[in-house]
């Protein structure tokens, strides 16, 4: 145990604060102030620190090579060095702890890659990427991963899905127009989901724009849209709000592909569909006054169903409903 009073009983006392081993704040201190001594004493060779742990005296040494290939190492002076070397140990062991707690931040947000994650909005560059502050860890949220039309500013919090790391930078890749986003927050909202009793078996996103999620329910007594939609609306208006006022259908899925695409081109009403499994087609007839809401806003409404269905949808008036 070093002396109460030595250079050394002050680091084990920071050792044990922190929870970082006694080696590595010592090696930590020692490599720093051999770049100090050199910095500031400019020797002709390589210096070395050491502290020594049975007194917490500190030793600098001198390994000099020369021309004869011999190589001498010998004592440097540190009296003149030691208030320099307090302030370069509190400096060097203080950045390396916020080192390890950053790394350790991002090590958590690794294995929560996948989850929400709730931060503020840092700042925005001239590029339009966002950067939210996620604590000790910086979210790096680029054009492409943000929902359209969406004003974010400096300062508001902002919920996210963690994408992936970039450890380089300490960052991580998060997003809020990836469908993830909207499964997670569905898992946050609706306690059914998180329980496994409803369940979502596809999503099919335009960010800013459109939204459609299929689910199904384990529980034959649950009504799987019932409960996304939640008492009056609830977590329906919730999910909105989250999403910027980005439209939201959530419907059920039904094993029976006819019964699944006439769902998943709601809000029209449907008087059929026909599927073709060699052309993985779903025909589909609309009364001609539902024409324009089933195929949407250039074609958005039959674009997002044939993604949630997995099938080419194909919509014509059902002139034959008009005639009677």
């Amino acid at each position: 145990m070093a002396n109460p009073q030595s250079p050394l009983a002050a680091l084990e006392e920071l050792s044990a604060e922190v929870g970082v081993s006694m080696d590595d704040v010592r090696r930590t201190v020692e490599e720093a102030l051999a770049v100090a001594y050199k910095q500031a004493f400019e020797p002709p060779g390589e210096v070395t620190v050491r502290l020594v742990p049975e007194t917490g005296e500190m030793e600098v040494l001198l390994k000099e090579h020369h021309p004869d290939g011999s190589v001498s190492e010998r004592h440097l002076p540190v009296d003149e060095f030691k208030r320099l070397a307090a302030q370069t140990a509190r400096t060097a062991v203080m950045r390396h702890l916020r080192d390890l707690e950053r790394e350790r931040a991002l090590s958590e947000l690794v294995r929560r890659q996948g989850e929400l994650a709730t931060g503020t909005v840092d700042r925005i560059d001239q590029r339009g990427t966002v950067y939210v502050d996620l604590g000790k860890i910086e979210g790096r949220m680029p054009p492409e991963e943000q929902i359209p039309g969406e004003e974010l500013r400096p300062g508001r919090p902002v919920t996210v899905v963690v994408m992936e790391p970039r450890s380089r930078w300490a960052q991580l890749r998060v997003s809020r127009a990836s469908r993830v986003f909207v499964l997670r927050l569905l898992e946050a909202e609706v306690p059914e989901i998180a329980a496994g009793t409803v369940q979502v078996r596809a999503i099919a996103r335009e960010p800013g724009l459109r939204t459609k999620i299929a689910v199904s329910s384990r529980d034959p007594s649950v009504d799987p849209v019932g409960a996304c939609v939640g008492p009056r609306g609830v977590r329906h208006r919730s999910l909105l709000a989250e999403l910027a006022g980005e439209h939201l259908d959530i419907v059920a899925w039904d094993p029976n592909p006819e019964r699944f695409v006439a769902a998943a081109l709601g809000p029209a009403t449907v008087s059929g569909v026909r599927i073709d499994p060699d052309n993985r087609t779903a025909h589909v007839q609309v009364p001609r006054e539902q024409l324009s809401l089933a195929i949407g806003r250039d074609g958005q409404n039959a674009r997002l169903a044939a993604k949630l269905t997995g099938w080419r949808v194909d919509i014509a008036a059902d002139d034959a409903q008009e005639e009677a």
